[in-house]
């Protein structure tokens, strides 16, 4: 089993190390301690569990934020009983983990600047590939539902922010109201961001976002590359219940094939919303086993 890189996953116990929340409105820090060092690149995630009699028959994916030495960062939100549990675990805990996996946003292919675009719980690989590989021309957003929602330690004075109701931000913080692409839009129109001229694009966050994302970049003949959040069970292609549509036809993992992909290698129409969670209308075979929190 190997992540997008060709190194091999690992598989192991962990122990929670510390965790808080980073936004009001339930965005939470989780950082556990593995028995090792840990390379990832940005945009892989791991499959992470609890043990004993508050395990769940699927682990639940949870994106890379960040790793130093043994200690390895991530982001959630809790949506379900899955990540319900995981906040109310206490520091000690000791957790299965899996990963690094997926295909992850490779480091730059040229000198054009990149227009990064984040949004809620997409927020790890693009944090993560802006410290790694970000250059000064590049326009790093993010956006979210409010003020709240906002890990504000998280994003330093670079990240352009945007939410969809108006509130009052944190001294010193600009915000714009509207959605994220949107507000990148206004500020690449309006010679606010650094650079002008072409970009490629990095996004990770909704299904609407990510849409609007992969339009935005079409109409600029800009190449986009997104990183899906989809349920996901096994976490390496066997349940196959993590498919999403893939342009022309068939289908593609997002834990296996993706999460990151070029957006123009997925067919946008045939994804619809699904309640409780993301999903994309008549999967063909899988097993039903997805867990019912997506990347979270």
């Amino acid at each position: 089993m190997n992540d997008g890189s060709g190194a091999p996953a690992l598989r192991c116990l962990a122990r929670l190390r510390d965790q808080r929340p980073v936004s009001a409105s339930g965005l939470r820090l989780l950082d556990l301690e593995l028995p090792r060092p840990l390379p990832f690149a940005p945009g892989q995630f791991a499959m992470v569990n609890l043990t004993g009699p508050g395990a769940r028959v699927f682990a639940r994916p949870f994106s890379i934020l960040a790793s130093e030495g043994t200690v390895v960062s991530l982001l959630y939100r809790v949506v379900g009983g899955g990540t319900g549990d995981f906040a109310a675990a206490p520091v000690g805990t000791t957790v299965t983990w899996l990963g690094p996996l997926g295909r992850p946003f490779p480091p730059p292919a040229g000198p054009e600047p990149h227009l990064l675009l984040a949004g809620g719980v997409g927020l790890p690989p693009l944090l993560a590939w802006r410290a790694r590989h970000g250059g000064p021309d590049d326009l790093a957003c993010f956006g979210a539902r409010d003020v709240g929602d906002v890990p504000w330690e998280l994003l330093g004075p670079d990240w352009q922010v945007a939410v969809d109701n108006p509130g009052l931000a944190p001294s010193g913080r600009a915000v714009a109201h509207g959605t994220v692409v949107a507000g990148a839009e206004a500020l690449l129109a309006a010679g606010g961001a650094p650079s002008a001229g072409a970009r490629r694009m990095l996004a990770c966050g909704p299904l609407p976002m990510l849409r609007a994302a992969a339009a935005f970049a079409v109409v600029r003949g800009w190449p986009c590359l997104v990183s899906v959040e989809e349920r996901m069970g096994c976490g390496y292609g066997v349940c196959r219940g993590c498919v999403v549509p893939a342009h022309g036809g068939g289908w593609l993992t997002a834990c296996q094939d993706g999460p990151v992909l070029e957006a123009r290698e997925l067919d946008w129409d045939r994804f619809v919303h699904r309640e409780g969670g993301r999903g994309v209308s008549g999967v063909p075979g899988g097993c039903g086993c997805a867990a019912p929190e997506a990347r979270s």
